[in-house]
Parts: structure tokens; sequence; C-alpha cells
């Protein structure tokens, strides 16, 4: 009987659909040994099928920025050229003027009208409305609600002001937190950026605990927040709350400008390494000369490899692609990487991505590298079944070896599971392989590592239970999926040219029953 693939993707399986046996070990309830059948995996080649394009995945990757006045979908800037009120247009406008390689953006929505009131319906309908534009296009948003835009006069809001807002707009953002990656602070300040509010709230520990309480208790499930300083996060009394609170860096230039305050030696490089390991971490390099006259601008370009160093080093989900886009992401454009140069950085590289069919070796560019390394990159590297347990118990055991090769683990829960498929590609049988894929840490040294690399793989194991009478062809997937949103989450495509990608699973296996 074929089992619909929603439910079995988007429920929790039981426990006893569950095994681990290791690599040749007997098993444990019949004392067989295993007699694994396997099949290897390779990462992407340059010349394979969009072997150079972008590898879309949730929560991760390239950015863009938007902007929206939420009272009637305006820019808040005169005269912005890359701007309309339907969501998908400004996204089709933002990848002519900036180019592909963007999997999310920088949505901030201006609540300048409202600072002191309720906000409107029409103006809650009107971000939903955006949302679903995003949702409409694949991407996802790096949210952040402001009020003082650094153009009109700064608003006189309160604590509760901040509060009420963040009720009124929690059940908004948990009915779309799919296109959701992270819910930054926001809030205080110019631009929301925690500097020169009206009655400077962002400098009393008070108010930050409770401005900060309020909104992780109004995060949906698996969902962080972000503050730009560690000083900040610091000032926060309520601890418990932490475990939700990672960072954003507004000016990413290695510790070159005033501004950049995550460099070693400065007080809060220690917490910002430890939180970046599990929570979400976002930056975006100052605007160019070529984009804006204002003092702060920079017009040298900032060096990919060392800029690829410091985001692994700091585990960084997400980058601005629109910020220094006339000077350094041209540079990372023109400047070819090699496979020696990656290797000797020590950052993670797949055994593929620098060479052909042929095996020889091909360049790729520092702008390839970092768009396809930021956040995680999941490699299969084998999959494992026991075809004679299989004909035996009714169970066939499958194990799959996955690599991390990005700069961060994952920092939302997602299930890991393994599924089979039939002929027709209807899922017959699923398992729940019980781990964790936040714990698959990310491969290459970081700046600050002590010498202890990473495991080679993460192994998830699991027994598909099959159906009666199932018989000839069928494959074994490994599943990702979006568990909270069935049908709308995106799931997670592993990066690789050998695995199959079919309805949302990657196809790791051929088995003929």
């Amino acid at each position: 009987m074929t089992v619909d693939r929603r439910r079995l993707l988007t429920t929790a399986l039981g426990t006893a659909a569950l095994a681990a046996a290791p690599l040749g070990a007997a098993s444990a309830a019949t004392g067989h040994a295993r007699a694994w059948r396997r099949t290897p995996h390779r990462g992407i080649r340059p010349d394979d099928p969009d072997g150079r394009s972008a590898l879309p995945n949730p929560r991760r990757g390239f950015r863009y920025e938007m902007s929206y006045n939420a009272l009637d979908l305006t820019s808040p800037w005169p005269n912005e050229q890359d701007h309309s009120p339907d969501a998908a247009k400004t996204l089709d406008l933002l990848e002519r003027e900036y180019g592909a390689g963007a999997n999310l953006t920088q949505l901030y929505f201006y609540l300048w009208d409202f600072a002191t009131s309720t906000i409107p319906q029409s103006a809650l309908d009107n971000i939903e409305r955006v949302l679903g534009g995003l949702r409409s296009r694949g991407y996802a948003a790096v949210l952040r609600f402001v009020y003082d835009d650094g153009v009109r006069e700064n608003r006189r809001y309160t604590v509760r002001d901040i509060q009420r807002h963040i009720g009124q707009l929690a059940p908004l953002v948990a009915r779309n937190s799919d296109v959701v990656a992270v819910w930054q602070a926001g809030f205080l300040g110019t631009w929301g950026e925690w500097h020169g509010s009206h009655y400077r709230h962002e400098t009393y520990p008070d108010a930050v605990t409770a401005i900060m309480t309020t909104l992780v208790e109004a995060l949906p499930p698996g969902l962080h927040t972000q503050v730009r300083y560690a000083e900040k996060r610091d000032m926060i009394t309520n601890r418990a709350i932490l475990d939700r609170v990672g960072f954003h860096n507004d000016y990413v230039t290695l510790g070159e400008g005033p501004w950049d305050y995550y460099v070693p030696g400065n007080p809060g490089w220690p917490t910002y390494l430890d939180v970046a390991r599990t929570r979400m971490m976002d930056g975006e390099m100052p605007w160019d000369k070529g984009q804006s006259s204002d003092p702060y601008a920079w017009s040298t370009v900032i060096p990919g490899v060392a800029a690829a160093r410091r985001l692994q080093t700091l585990r960084f989900d997400s980058l601005s692609l629109v910020h220094n886009a006339t000077v350094t992401i041209p540079g990372w454009k023109a400047a070819p990487l090699t496979e020696r140069q990656v290797v000797e950085a020590q950052l993670p590289v797949s055994d593929e991505y620098f060479r052909d069919r042929a095996g020889r070796s091909v360049a790729r560019t520092q702008f390839e590298y970092l768009r396809d390394h930021l956040g995680y990159r999941m490699e299969v590297r084998e999959a494992r079944y026991d075809l004679a347990a299989a004909r035996r118990l009714g169970r066939l055991p499958v194990e799959v070896d996955v690599v991390n090769r990005g700069f961060a683990p994952p920092k939302h829960p997602r299930p890991v599971r393994l599924v089979l498929l039939d002929a027709r590609g209807r899922t017959v049988a699923a398992a729940d392989t019980g781990a964790d894929w936040r714990d698959w840490r990310p491969q290459g040294r970081a700046e600050t590592d002590d010498g202890h690399a990473a495991p080679a793989a993460s192994t998830v194991r699991a027994e598909l239970a099959l159906p009666a009478g199932a018989r000839g062809a069928h494959r074994v997937a490994l599943a990702l999926p979006d568990a909270a949103f069935p049908g709308r989450g995106r799931a997670v495509r592993c990066a690789n040219a050998s695995v199959d990608w079919v309805d949302g699973v990657n196809v790791v296996a051929e088995v003929r029953l």
C-alpha cells in the first residue's frame, strides 16, 4: 500500500523504525553480520549541469536588501530605483541590478507612522503581502522592524510601545516563519542598529532586557534573533534567553575600518566566537563610495580569501551582496580561486569542487566559493544498505554518510529522515533517524582552532519497514524537510551531482527488492 509522502515526511515516526549498527557489525537482533551494499557519491564539479550555479537552500547564503514603509509599501528612501510594492518585482529588480546568487533578502519594515500607536491591520496586511511575495520566489527574509530611518525625525517610542508592537507582529511572523531566516532585534535607533534612539533605551540594561525578553518569547520555534554588538548582548540580564540571540555585523571590513568590532583583540571577540557556533550570524560590508557619499563608505576591495577565513571562523550564515557592490563584489567575481589556495587557507572543500570530469584542475572565483560555502553545505559521501537483512526480516537497514562542507553548522532544527521510493516515485516507507543535523560540524579549520579537525562525516542510520509485496526497483532517499510547514516549507538539497533531487528528497541509492 502506498503511503502519502507528506504525512510521512512531516509526522514523527515511532521508535520501532529506528536502528543503529556500526559498519560491518553484527545485528543485535539477529546475530547476522551486515552485508552492506555501497553507493559512493561525489560533490559538484564545475562542468556538471548547473555546476557553477548557486545551490539554493533554506536560511543560508548571499542576500539582497529591501525596505518598505509598512503604511503603504513605499520606500523610505527618496528616488529608490530597486523598489516596487510588489515584493516579487522588487526581487526581479535586485537580481538585475546585483546579479544572481542570493537566496535571502534583508527585509526592513519601517513603522515610523505607528511608533507610539497600534499598528493598523492594513499595515499588518501589507507586511504579510510582502512575505508572501518572497515565498512565491523562493526567498527568505533576514527580518528587521524599525522606526527611525535617518531621513525623517526620530520617533519617541517607549519600551512599552516596542513590546506592544512585538505582540502584534508575533502571530504574523509565526504564520510566515517558513520564509523568515532570522528576526533581528531592530526597533531601536536609526535603521534598527541600536544607536541614537530618542530615549537611548539601548544604553539601559533593564530596557534592553525587557525588549529582548519580549522578542525572544515571541520567536517561532527554532528561530533566532540577532543584535549588532557583544556589549549589547551582554546587557541582557535574563540569561535564559541568550541561546536564541546571535549577531549581525553591519560593517564587515576584516577590522580595517573603524566600526568592525568582529576582530581578534576586541573585548567582544570571545563572545562572537562562542555565540557563532550555534546561533545565526549575518553580515554586510559598508556601502562603497560609488554607492554613498557618507564618510564611512569603503572603497578598497576586501580580500576574498581573508574574508572567507573570517566568515568561516565566525560561522557566518549570510552576507549581503548589495553592500560594496561596485568595489568588493566585482573584485570577488573577477578574482580566480584555486584548490591550492583553499587548502592552504585550511578552508572546507569538496574533492570535486575544483576538478572537471577528466580530473583536470579548474579555477573557480572567490565569489563562487563564498556563495557556495556561507552557512551549511551538505554533501553525501556514501550510502549503504543491507539487502540480505531486508529479505530476511522485512526491514531494510540503511546508513548514509554526510559531510558538511560549509562555513557553519545548521542553526535551525530539522528532521533527518530516510525514505523508500517505489518505481513511480511514491514514498512507501519512511523512518526518522533521530539525528540532529545541527551537530553536523563544518569541515576546515577556523582561525582560532586548536588543531582538532571535525569528524570526516556524520552517519545517519535507520531501518525501513518494507510494505507487503514490495518487489523490483526502489530508491532510498535522504529527506531534510521543513516539518513545520508540510507542503510549503523548503527542503534541503545536498551538494551532489550524483544524487538525484526528487520531490524534495535526495536519492542516495538504487535498490532491487
